[in-house]
Formats: structure tokens, C-alpha cells, sequence
């Protein structure tokens, strides 16, 4: 399970997302006006009445996702529109949202990664019979190996 986001996290994600809104709105509204020649033979720079509510979209599916604490939702969504929605050239306007992205989606709680360590320690050790990770064990002896063999100490006498 991903942590919480946290409320940093949030403010920046809006900001984030409401200046890349802003930013895509500006790079297409020139393509709607008419005002910028579409070069041949682009399909999607063709069909701008898809575009922009695609953009549009995946955008506010994050700010949701942001809302409802759905970190990796949230982060993936935004990482898909820094990649995945006609940005063109200017595809570094979208960086910003993608380092967000990345950040928010990866993140993981450190008590829970905690806990998962300790249970796989917990399991190896009943699995070797060990009452510890840290007791030695030495390989049962056979043809090929031998283990060394214990030094005779001094017996204290009771």
C-alpha cells in the first residue's frame, strides 16, 4: 500500500496540474483558431476537437486522484498526459508534471517496507530453524566438503 499524499504534495500536484492545463491550452487554442498551419500527414495535430478534451481529461482524472489520496492513480495519470498527450516540440512544458508524476507514483510508505522486511526475515528463519538471522550455519559434511572441525577447548570443572 502507497502513503498518503501528503499536503505539500497536494498543493504542488494542483499547481502542477493547473499550469500544465493552462500551458496545453495555450499550445492548442492557436491550432483551434486556425492561426497555425497543420503540416500534412498528422493525424492527431488533424483532429484538435479530440486533443484537447483528451488532455483535458487525463488532467482532471489526476486533480481526482490528488482529491480522493490515490497516490499512484494520481501519478500515473499524470505521467501519461507528460507523455502520452500531443505535446509536440514543446514536450518539456510537460516536464514538470512528469517529475511529479514519477515522484508521487513510486513513492512507498517506509513502515510498511519495514514490516515486509521483517516478515521475510521472520520467514527465513523458520525455514532454516534458526531462532535468529544472525546465528552461522555450517553445511552438513559429505563427500565433497568437510567442515571444520571445533577446537578442543578447556571444560571447566563444577
Amino acid at each position: 500500500m502507497a502513503a498518503s499524499i501528503t499536503r505539500r504534495e497536494r498543493q504542488i500536484g494542483y499547481a502542477i496540474i493547473g499550469l500544465t492545463g493552462a500551458a496545453y491550452l495555450a499550445i492548442w487554442s492557436p491550432v483551434v483558431l486556425g492561426r497555425v498551419k497543420v503540416p500534412a500527414k498528422t493525424a492527431f495535430l488533424d483532429t484538435p476537437a479530440f486533443a484537447i478534451p483528451e488532455g483535458l481529461a487525463l488532467l482532471a482524472i489526476a486533480a481526482f486522484m490528488i482529491y480522493r489520496d490515490k497516490r499512484r492513480i494520481a501519478g500515473a495519470f499524470a505521467m501519461l498526459e507528460a507523455l502520452g498527450a500531443g505535446w509536440g516540440n514543446l514536450v518539456l512544458l510537460a516536464f514538470p508534471l512528469l517529475a511529479w508524476g514519477v515522484f508521487v507514483g513510486f513513492k512507498v510508505d517506509k513502515a510498511e517496507v519495514e514490516a515486509r522486511r521483517q516478515a521475510r526475515m521472520a520467514k527465513r528463519a523458520a525455514k532454516s530453524g534458526t531462532p535468529s538471522q544472525l546465528a552461522r550455519h555450517t553445511p552438513e559434511a559429505s563427500k565433497r566438503y568437510t567442515p571444520p572441525k571445533r577446537k578442543p577447548g578447556r571444560r571447566k570443572s563444577g
